[in-house]
């Protein structure tokens, strides 16, 4: 399948792979003549060897797509090649050279350099990581704790790539200051790297709301393989409580359930994952949640975490008592911002970064859930390595820009295909929704004048990459809705 030509359409983008253009676009219904075939390789005529998900932005390496994105779940189908970065040159055309740091090894910072390798083949490139061992994807740690994936499946590439491209990998290094005046790091123990260019990095970190009991043993967040690792070892002493209804802490009690855990859920809203899912939607994964053995209290607020030298019970406002020997704050996350603000950068609620992803420093890049870009913090693994790349080509002298994206957040976990994307609300008369449910079958579309704004699907996986590519182009269907098209219809073009 993967030397099959593609066919990519003329008015939409929508790539379709096989020895002939299909006979209607199944996303704009254009005809076959709208179709122009491009062949699996790169523009150079080689063999492509690198392969973006169209899904969720995963980029793999080898010669062919992998059978399945082992982030999202998507088939080989929605892979498309990559054109590898050509080297950049300075104004007298020379080769890129200097010394460029990268500041956190999650997926922003391992994109960064990349992307810096990538066009500046003969600089040095040093990636600093703060926990020990390799890089590896966070995203996946929820699927570690429900057992779906092991150890060997976690890191973003293994330890001997980062020899092979050159790129300097010191890991369980802690940074004390960044002096942008001098160009150099400040790092634990003494020692002071200087460099040409910076890409900042440093990801975020677990918010802890002010709740009386919450630093008692038996109290986790969830943010690095310690973290899964601890939770683990005490998730079968006794019932959990797990506090937030947002998307980690869903994934995190379906997961624990999975391997056996008493689970309690708590959510303070009256539905589960308020930001990520609408009211209907909620309701469909609520029922999820029920089958795989997770407890959900919704509208629930804690009062206090209690006990005696550790956790024992979760009391809530209404003065209800939870019994619980492991509980789990998934109350969100903030930037780390700290390194940025000491060193006098632009920072607001993170690091305050231009189209280019450019902070108030010239020399000082921004990318992943650290960076502000038009007063949006993301938060989100693909933007983050969307960023990531963008900030590590610029970096090394591209001119490369970050445009506003529509919010997206896919979901895969105990067998659950979901994607929630773009703007679902309907707040007023203005806004058209579409929706369809089937048992644990769920799909949603708002329009507005005629325009795909945002949309919700819960088992209806093959529609993913065509919803989000017509939602993040603002793609029209003024004619369908003019028919008066439902959800179902809806799925049919896109599927």
């Amino acid at each position: 399948m993967a030397n099959e030509t593609k066919w990519r359409c003329g008015l939409c983008g929508y790539v379709h792979a096989g020895d002939e253009p299909p006979e209607e676009c199944p996303v704009c219904g254009a005809p076959p003549a709208d179709f122009t075939a491009e062949q699996p390789a790169t523009a150079s005529g080689a063999q492509p060897t690198q392969w973006i998900c169209l899904n969720c932005n995963y980029v793999h390496d080898g010669d062919a797509p992998p059978d399945d994105c082992p982030l999202c779940g998507a088939t080989a189908e929605c892979f498309d090649a990559v054109e590898p970065e050509k080297p950049t040159v300075d104004a007298a055309g020379a080769a890129i050279e200097g010394t460029f740091v990268v500041l956190g090894a999650g997926v922003a910072g391992v994109s960064a350099a990349e992307a810096i390798r990538q066009r500046a083949p003969a600089a040095r490139v040093v990636l600093l990581n703060g926990e020990e061992g390799v890089p590896y994807y966070r995203l996946n740690l929820t699927r570690f704790l429900a057992g779906e994936i092991g150890h060997d499946s976690m890191p973003i590439h293994g330890p001997e790539w980062y020899g092979e491209h050159a790129i300097e990998l010191r890991s369980g290094t802690r940074i004390e200051r960044l002096e942008p005046a001098t160009k150099t790091l400040l790092l634990a123990g003494g020692e002071t790297l200087a460099y040409d260019r910076l890409v900042l990095a440093l990801g975020s970190h677990p918010f802890l709301p002010p709740i009386p009991g919450s630093d008692l043993p038996g109290v986790h967040a969830l943010r690095t393989s310690g973290d899964a690792e601890a939770i683990l070892a005490a998730a079968l002493d006794g019932p959990c409580v797990v506090i937030g209804g947002g998307v980690l802490g869903m994934e995190t009690a379906a997961g624990l359930a999975r391997r056996g855990a008493a689970v309690t859920l708590l959510e303070s809203h009256a539905w589960i994952m308020p930001r990520q899912l609408s009211e209907p939607a909620g309701a469909v994964i609520e029922g999820h949640l029920a089958e795989v053995g997770v407890k959900l209290r919704k509208q629930a607020r804690t009062a206090a975490i209690e006990g005696n030298g550790k956790v024992e019970a979760v009391r809530l406002d209404d003065g209800t008592v939870l019994q619980a020997r492991l509980v789990i704050l998934a109350t969100g996350v903030r930037p780390n911002t700290h390194l940025a603000r000491r060193a006098g950068l632009d920072v607001d609620r993170g690091v305050v970064a231009d189209q280019h992803l450019r902070t108030s420093d010239p020399d000082i890049f921004a990318a992943g859930d650290v960076a502000e870009h038009n007063g949006c913090l993301y938060g989100t693994w693909a933007i983050s390595q969307f960023q990531g790349a963008i900030a590590g080509a610029n970096a090394a002298g591209a001119e490369q820009v970050f445009a506003n994206l529509p919010r997206s957040n896919t979901l895969k976990v105990l067998g659950l295909d979901l994607l929630s994307v773009g703007d679902f609300a309907v707040p007023d008369g203005s806004y058209d929704s579409r929706i369809e449910r089937d048992g644990q079958r769920f799909a949603q579309f708002v329009f507005r004048d005629g325009r795909l704004l945002g949309a919700i699907l819960i088992g209806h996986g093959p529609c993913h990459v065509a919803v989000k590519k017509a939602v993040e182009t603002g793609q029209g269907f003024a004619a369908e809705l003019a028919a008066d098209w439902t959800a179902a219809r809806f799925l049919e073009l896109f599927g």
